[in-house]
């Protein structure tokens, strides 16, 4: 159980942390691209609330049993019995990293957009005008997150640019 959580955490915090510009990270646990979250007249206090606590049940998600776990298990292993660099890269390779990484921050992602649906947020998409204004605010800054909370709350964006969620 505590390697699966200290797995959990390492996705997360790779997939959040990650810079945007990289192959990496072009799957992370976000949105998606030019989308996000709201609510119409959603207070600043409770988006943020909101945002931190569905993020936080998504860290928690226990990944036991799950297929990118299984995979990462495994590979570890046969990485724990390797005994040259060719056994290490069949490990490697059978495991297939990345894609377990982009797997379980699915399944985290998944866990996040159902918390936000339940609290009544619906996914909307930014124009491109709306992005451009958001990428010239410092991630993580509090004028970002009132930005994003000013498009967030107003009936007439969420109305007009919602996306249709499939859960």
């Amino acid at each position: 159980m505590r390697k699966v959580r200290v797995f959990t955490a390492l996705v997360l915090g790779i997939s959040l942390l990650a810079p945007s510009s990289s192959q990496a990270a072009s799957r992370r646990i976000n949105a998606g691209h030019q989308k996000s979250w709201g609510m119409a007249g959603v207070s600043l206090e409770q988006y943020w609330t909101d945002s931190a606590e569905c993020a936080h049940m998504a860290a928690e998600t226990d990944l036991t049993g799950t297929a990118p776990a299984d995979a990462l298990v495994v590979a570890s292993r046969r990485l724990d019995n390797a005994f040259n660099y060719d056994d290490v890269a069949m490990a490697l390779r059978l495991a297939a990293p990345e894609y377990q990484w982009k797997r379980a921050a699915e399944i985290m992602e998944g866990v996040l957009e159902r918390c936000l649906m339940e609290r009544g947020y619906v996914k909307f998409e930014l124009t491109d005008a709306q992005y451009r204004q958001l990428r010239k605010l410092e991630v993580g800054s509090l004028e970002r997150r009132q930005y994003l909370h000013s498009l967030a709350s107003d009936q007439t964006i969420l109305e007009t640019q919602a996306v249709r969620i499939e859960i």
